[in-house]
């Protein structure tokens, strides 16, 4: 168990702001002068606030994000701390897919380790959600068929795993959503599938599209092609939105009593590439984080994009999750990933964190 440091800013300057830590630096650099100061005293986590990043649009006429991210933790890249999904329980306390751990972050700033998944060294834990039980499920993946790593799982809330799907083991599972009849859905990265795991565990391949295919001759990721990653579902359960990372695209597949009509494309562009985690607001605004480009994109109901976040602390943003708490739904949770620079197949030392960006309308509530 680790705890991190509580952070402050100094009060207003000319001149820079001091970053500083009551439990030891952890390397940030100084910013900027700050316009405003806020210190997030929600259950003892302090945050940063940094400059105002860039705000633009493939629309004219779209409104700016509202403010720029704070840190909320900063992780070891040394330790392979790569935050890749994130989720939240009702009591405030984060869940982050790392390697193949689901780590805890407490309220409070204490990182530990919630549970170690029974999956071949170099497979990845991804895709995390809370389930209709309270239990946390959590999707892994490996570039490997041969052991197999594509399973979904079940962890309750001593840490005990259980297997609760075992996939096609040429795929990628990535990301999870359950549907208001409790039914799990799996996106497939590799195959261009999604999968359907209902209550009693029974698997399906409940839909096929090549909209949701990967790009092999130009993968939006060095490592590798990666389609259909991260989905939500809108508040009434008529439509499951599905981000394509090597397209830049997001994916609409109409939902008629629980079956897939024909999938379309809702918006695609080259602000998008690197599209992975998406969640929407209250209003049907859709957030994403786009990988590969250290952005986050808004997207209007109507398909217009807005960019309310961009480079400075993001480092890689790949999940995103608002807030569950009174008084912290219009904060929107934000993994930065960091893989690609961990990896070197980017310029720049890794910045691995989870940053809170917020918004200006409450988070949809999930299943």
């Amino acid at each position: 168990m680790r705890k991190f440091a509580r952070y402050t800013v100094e009060p207003l300057c000319a001149g820079p702001v001091k970053v500083g830590a009551s439990g030891g630096d952890l390397g940030l650099p100084d910013v900027p002068l700050a316009r405003w100061e806020r210190q997030s005293m929600r259950k003892g986590i302090f945050t940063v606030v940094v400059p105002a990043l860039l705000a633009v649009s493939s629309a004219a006429g779209a409104t700016p994000g509202p403010a720029s991210p704070s840190l909320v933790a900063a992780f070891d890249p040394s330790a392979f701390e790569l935050p890749e999904s994130v989720t939240l329980d009702e009591d405030g306390t984060f869940y982050m897919s790392m390697a193949g751990d689901v780590q805890r972050l407490i309220p409070g700033g204490e990182l530990e380790l919630f549970a170690s998944l029974p999956i071949p060294p170099g497979a990845f834990a991804g895709g995390v959600k809370i389930g209709p039980d309270g239990d946390l499920y959590v999707a892994s993946g490996g570039f490997s068929p041969s052991p197999s790593a594509a399973f979904v799982w079940r962890v309750e809330a001593d840490g005990t795993v259980h297997q609760v799907a075992a996939l096609d083991p040429a795929g990628f599972p990535d990301d999870l959503a359950f549907d208001d009849d409790g039914n799990l859905y799996v996106s497939d990265a590799f195959l261009g599938v999604i999968w359907r795991v209902d209550p009693a565990g029974v698997v399906v391949p409940w839909l096929w599209s090549p909209l949701l295919l990967g790009d092999p001759a130009n993968p939006a990721v060095v490592i590798s092609p990666f389609g259909a990653v991260g989905m939500a579902f809108d508040r009434k359960d008529r439509h499951l939105y599905v981000a394509n990372l090597d397209a830049g695209s997001i994916v609409r597949v109409p939902v008629e009593d629980g079956e897939p009509g024909d999938p379309e494309i809702f918006v695609q562009d080259p602000l998008l590439v690197g599209a992975d985690g998406i969640a929407f607001d209250n209003q049907g605004t859709l957030y994403t984080g786009v990988h590969v480009q250290d952005r986050v994109a808004a997207i209007s109901p109507d398909g217009t994009i807005t960019v309310v976040a961009e480079g400075g602390i993001l480092d890689a943003p790949a999940s995103l999750v608002f807030g569950t708490e009174p008084g912290d739904k219009k904060t929107l949770y934000i993994t930065s990933f960091a893989i690609n620079r961990a990896l070197g197949t980017q310029a720049g030392t890794p910045s691995p964190s989870l940053v809170a960006l917020p918004v200006k309308v409450k988070g949809a509530p999930l299943p």
